[in-house]
């Protein structure tokens, strides 16, 4: 599995972040229609790209057609596991892409990070533990982590993960309390509105549960965000 990709020189246009996509195909469409990437542009999926809304795969020929980047989401990863030929042949959710296998080796070949040193920026779909730094040893020894992180609690001196079943009211979101030397840019975590702690970015807004499709556009050092209305709820 690749884990982390250095991108060393910045981008001659923007650099253009775009939260969880769902397969969400006519939100993406529109969403690139208003924001009109060049050549000079980078675009990048925070990942989740597939499962749950209604054109996974139409999104992923999109994106491989475009030579656009992504990180591989929870989603992914999750998807790679069911890509045993009897789990595909069998499989009635996700089967536009499991039973593809181009897509599936594309999938295969996102890294899990994708770091912006020069821009100071650096994509994850999940998160940094707060006591993390955004460098290949660290998202190699949390591997599993980074693409699921969500809540935190502080045990024993260090921040450590707390699953969903297992949240507390005192829990926080890790972006609250990441301090890094990146500023981290983000899905996984829905929310109605892009959130924007001092050092990370949200883009998860829900797009295929009826929300908003959006994209952080980073251009000339300054940060502006655009969105599409979901045409409905998918999920």
């Amino acid at each position: 599995m690749t884990f982390f990709q250095t991108i060393h020189t910045p981008p001659a246009g923007r650099l253009i972040f775009i939260g969880d996509i769902h397969g969400c195909y006519d939100e993406l469409h529109e969403l690139l229609d208003l924001l009109k990437p060049t050549k000079k542009d980078v675009v990048v999926s925070v990942g989740d790209v597939v499962t749950k809304g209604p054109a996974a795969a139409k999104c992923l020929d999109l994106w491989r057609h475009r030579k656009y980047l992504a990180v591989k989401g929870n989603n992914e990863l999750k998807l790679l596991e069911k890509a045993h030929p009897l789990f595909r042949f069998f499989a009635v959710e996700d089967r536009d892409v499991l039973m593809r296998g181009d897509l599936l080796r594309y999938i295969a070949s996102w890294p899990l990070v994708i770091d912006f040193p020069d821009a100071n920026v650096t994509a994850v779909h999940g998160g940094f533990l707060p006591q993390m730094n955004v460098t290949p040893q660290d998202v190699l020894r949390e591997a599993e982590l980074v693409p699921k992180l969500r809540w935190i609690r502080r045990k024993d001196g260090e921040w450590v993960h707390v699953g969903k079943e297992k949240k507390k009211k005192t829990d926080v979101l890790w972006s609250e309390k990441w301090k890094g030397e990146r500023l981290i840019v983000y899905g996984h975590t829905p929310v109605r509105e892009p959130k924007r702690d001092n050092f990370a970015f949200g883009l998860d807004t829900g797009c295929v549960y009826g929300g908003q499709l959006t994209a952080a556009v980073l251009s000339k050092g300054e940060w502006t965000f655009q969105q599409v209305q979901a045409k409905r709820a998918y999920a």
